[in-house]
């Protein structure tokens, strides 16, 4: 239930209680890192420390585990993409509670305005007021953990402001003050595109995320990593490149998981950007196999249209709404494509309605559905692995 916010002082007290979450966490906690990288790039992977992590440890639950609510960017999705946001709600809105951001009184009446105006019910969605400026809630919006127990906590990484923006930074500590949960904080720069939980402690991350925090706060990687497992509960963590050429560096662009053991993983064929199809197939060869709590990871592939004209277009940037799917589709670029991809996820996901959303917009501001948005997992206790 979102509450009414409190005074101005709760977010910054509730970050200085979760830096000093975050720092036992961390002493707690250590964790099996392995660097997945082009082979040709010749770059060493770090020595892997191992411990098992504590009972009371965090993790980072999976976008197809059950979801309470779905947080959707809001004034600047309605100005330059309003049928992007209705398809979203429309599609979604029986399945998953949604929580759109407003940015302002003004923002608020945008949003109702243009959802009314392609007959979207208002009971369809809720509407949260907080200082927002952008739609990009995945870039900055707040990380779910979650103990053993079902009991949540929100992480919030720094996000570094673009064009003056300071106020999407703040997101995550208004959301934990609304929403009356734990907030743990971390000075590592980390957007949400940039790695991708499979529930049960594995993580996809992209080396930028390596990178960016090396040149801004002079962070050593083994440390870096060590840090993002910690905060988030992963025991494996596996960092991967990001596509050659691509501008946001997010994983997410690339991959995601269908199950705890099952990623879908992007496939250039035909001739088309030789490169990164080789450095794709590259990740699946060290990926494939690879422990997991519910047995040895599984690789299916989805193909990618090509970037013949500039736009880097993608079906893994996806929405996990529980008993649907909203996958991007671009209808007047490639729709045979579309089809096929929408057709791969209807048999690797036989029990969730598959739903696609015409992305063409927005895919052309360096982004698609996943990157407006950010699950809030419902907190349901962890069920232990199946037995063999």
């Amino acid at each position: 239930m979102v509450k009414p916010s409190t005074s101005p002082a709760a977010p910054q007290s509730r970050r200085a209680v979760a830096l000093l979450l975050a720092v036992a966490i961390l002493a707690s906690l250590t964790v099996l890192v392995v660097l997945l990288v082009q082979k040709d790039r010749g770059a060493d992977a770090p020595a892997a420390v191992s411990a098992a992590p504590p009972e009371d440890a965090f993790y980072m639950p999976a976008e197809f585990d059950p979801q309470e609510a779905l947080f959707l960017g809001g004034d600047q999705l309605a100005d330059l993409h309003p049928e992007v946001m209705a398809a979203i709600v429309k599609a979604a809105a029986a399945d998953i509670r949604i929580l759109i951001l407003a940015g302002s009184r003004s923002g608020r009446s945008l949003i109702e305005t243009t959802l009314n105006d392609r007959d979207v019910a208002r009971s369809a969605y809720d509407i949260v007021q907080l200082p927002v400026l952008t739609m990009w809630v995945r870039d900055f919006g707040p990380v779910t953990v979650s103990d053993a127990q079902g009991r949540r906590s929100l992480v919030d990484f720094h996000y570094r402001e673009r064009r003056g923006n300071t106020r999407d930074d703040m997101v995550p500590d208004y959301l934990a003050v609304q929403l009356d949960l734990n907030l743990l904080g971390s000075p590592l720069l980390v957007e949400g595109g940039d790695f991708l939980s499979n529930g049960r402690g594995f993580c996809l991350v992209s080396t930028r995320v390596v990178n960016r925090n090396a040149h801004y706060l002079e962070k050593e990687p083994r440390a870096t990593v060590e840090t993002l497992a910690a905060v988030l509960g992963f025991e494996n963590l596996f960092l991967v490149p990001p596509l050659q050429g691509e501008s946001t560096g997010h994983v997410d662009m690339f991959c995601t998981f269908l199950q705890p053991d099952l990623a879908l993983v992007g496939s250039y064929t035909g001739g088309v950007d030789e490169a990164n199809a080789a450095q794709l197939d590259d990740i699946v060869g060290d990926l494939a196999g690879v422990a997991t709590l519910t047995g040895p990871m599984r690789i299916e592939r989805i193909p990618m249209p090509d970037h013949d004209d500039g736009v880097w277009r993608t079906y893994t940037n996806v929405i996990f709404a529980n008993g649907v799917l909203l996958v991007p589709i671009y209808p007047d670029y490639c729709p045979d494509l579309d089809r096929q991809a929408l057709a791969i996820y209807r048999r690797l996901l036989p029990d969730r309605r598959v739903v696609g959303i015409d992305a063409s917009g927005l895919i052309r501001m360096n982004g698609a559905l996943r990157c407006i948005t950010m699950n809030l997992p419902s907190g349901q206790p962890l069920a232990p692995p199946a037995g063999p």
